[in-house]
């Protein structure tokens, strides 16, 4: 009954985010930057049913064998965790996060996971959702280019506190470049389209 009444929570949050993405006059997340968010979160969109098992596994064996924590979630499973709030690091809390965002999958469509993701995750300090963190940082989303965007997405490994760094500043940098080359170097499905090469 608690995973239902959970499930019901999030179709009622995912209602909302749709209806305020049909209605914003605000430039939404481009196709790029959601095959950016796709290589550095979920190269397997789409063949998985809403939650990795290979990239769970790996993420096991790197906490428990190695001694090095390694992120095994899907774009499923974070859009889940945002929109819950539910963040607790335990195995009954991953097990109900799992079959939330295979229920998810399944209404929303893998397709439209990264957008609704984008639109509403936290990239640092006053940054709650894409909106949000384009005023922060005083970008304009019509006219960013693949730099931009990718160290957007960098701010979702690493949130920009209120006073970032110099050293924050410049791991968010090489994570951006690091999208970077991973999505021009072909680590793209060819099911999420044509990457967009950058203007020379």
């Amino acid at each position: 009954m608690a995973i239902l009444a959970e499930w019901r929570h999030l179709c009622a949050e995912i209602a909302k985010l749709e209806q305020e993405i049909q209605r914003t006059s605000f430039p939404l997340p481009s196709p790029r930057m959601q095959q950016l968010l796709i290589v550095a979160e979920d190269r397997r969109l789409g063949y998985h049913p809403g939650a990795d098992v290979i990239a769970l596994g790996r993420a096991a064996w790197c906490t428990w064998f190695c001694g090095a924590r390694q992120g095994g979630s899907t774009i499923a499973m974070q859009l889940v965790r945002t929109l819950t709030g539910k963040y607790q690091r335990n195995m009954r809390r991953k097990i109900v996060e799992v079959i939330l965002a295979i229920m998810l999958t399944r209404k929303a469509s893998s397709e439209r996971l990264p957008l609704l993701y984008l639109w509403c995750a936290y990239y640092g300090w006053r940054m709650n959702g894409f909106p949000a963190a384009c005023r922060r940082l005083r970008m304009d989303p019509a006219h960013m280019d693949l730099r931009d965007e990718a160290e957007i997405v960098a701010r979702l490994k690493y949130p920009q506190p209120r006073e970032p760094s110099s050293a924050r500043m410049n791991t968010i940098a090489r994570r951006g470049r690091h999208l970077e080359a991973l999505l021009l170097s072909g680590r793209l499905p060819r099911r999420w389209g044509n990457v967009v090469k950058p203007d020379v």
